[in-house]
């Protein structure tokens, strides 16, 4: 489905491209001169959106990551999963932590505790999150050509906080490699390729953490990428007390802050750090983005205050 842009004659229209990746509502939108040219590049993004799904999704049973979650081994793995989990292990090294990609098993106890126990207030049990908490550890990842390994049964990995930014940049690279500026990629997290057709940035929504109906904030973007993480995104309990982002260090949801959105050069990177920043209390997080360096973050806490860092 495209949407035709209003145009000057002689001059590109915007058509867009709206879908979804994995699992995220997905658009593209780009500056062409005809619809036949926006639509066979648009083909040549969504093929490559398919593609990384089929490596990178939970929710497809032969994806490379499933394969990897049921049997704890992965033969042959592709180029791009091993990119990834070495991009994810060095942003794990860098937050000392905070961002975990094998934190799949608490969410699999927390969802399992309220099926089982809907009206319940509370989370599992202390005894049921240290045991699960005996699988998470970034460090037990083995990846190299041959062959990608958990080396505890039961160890599982997500790749949600950090493989939507890398698909978002792989479909910006793929497009920009074909000729196209004046581009933005919105895949669960957002990529600009330059400004807007009309000589202008593109300006992007940030949800109100507290109120995702609304919107925080617009942001000018060209040549960057931003990326939100928000507990509210996917909740265990009635109350939204309990939710997915954890704290791997702990294994509780963290509640050092409700919403993070994260300004960077590429989109794998925005994508990592708000889901670490997100965990951290304020002045670790200072100290995160400090290290990363070359990004902004506008980090709201549960009181409602919010504060940017910048490095």
């Amino acid at each position: 489905p495209f949407i035709r842009g209003v145009s000057a004659a002689g001059e590109a229209a915007i058509f867009t491209w709206e879908g979804n990746a994995l699992g995220a509502q997905s658009t593209i939108s780009l500056a062409h001169y005809t619809r036949e040219g926006a639509e066979r590049i648009v083909n040549l993004a969504v093929d490559e959106i398919r593609r990384l799904e089929q490596i990178f999704s939970l929710q497809i049973s032969d994806s490379e990551l499933s394969t990897l979650n049921r049997d704890g081994r992965l033969t042959r793995p592709s180029h791009d999963m091993l990119v990834l989990l070495t991009e994810a292990k060095r942003y794990s090294k860098m937050s000392e932590g905070a961002f975990d990609v094998t934190v799949q098993p608490l969410w699999t106890l927390y969802r399992e505790h309220f099926l089982s126990n809907p009206d319940s207030k509370d989370g599992p049990s202390r005894a049921d999150i240290d045991e699960t908490l005996r699988l998470v550890n970034y460090r037990r990842i083995e990846a190299n050509p041959l062959f990608v390994r958990l080396d505890r049964d039961g160890m599982q990995l997500t790749l949600n906080g950090i493989a939507q930014g890398y698909i978002t940049d792989k479909v910006s690279d793929l497009l920009r490699k074909n000729g196209l500026s004046n581009v933005l990629v919105s895949l669960g997290e957002t990529r600009a390729l330059d400004g807007h057709p009309e000589g202008r940035p593109w300006l992007v929504a940030l949800a109100d953490p507290m109120n995702s109906d609304f919107t925080a904030h617009n942001i000018n973007l060209t040549n960057m990428a931003v990326a939100t993480s928000g507990g509210y995104g996917t909740e265990f309990d009635r109350t939204g007390r309990y939710h997915h982002l954890f704290d791997p260090r702990v294994g509780e949801s963290a509640w050092n802050h409700v919403g993070v959105s994260v300004i960077a050069p590429r989109a794998t990177t925005a994508d990592a750090l708000s889901t670490a920043l997100y965990v951290l209390p304020p002045d670790d997080a200072e100290n995160l983005v400090r290290r990363a360096g070359a990004v902004t973050a506008i980090l709201t806490k549960p009181d409602g205050t919010e504060y940017t860092l910048q490095a």
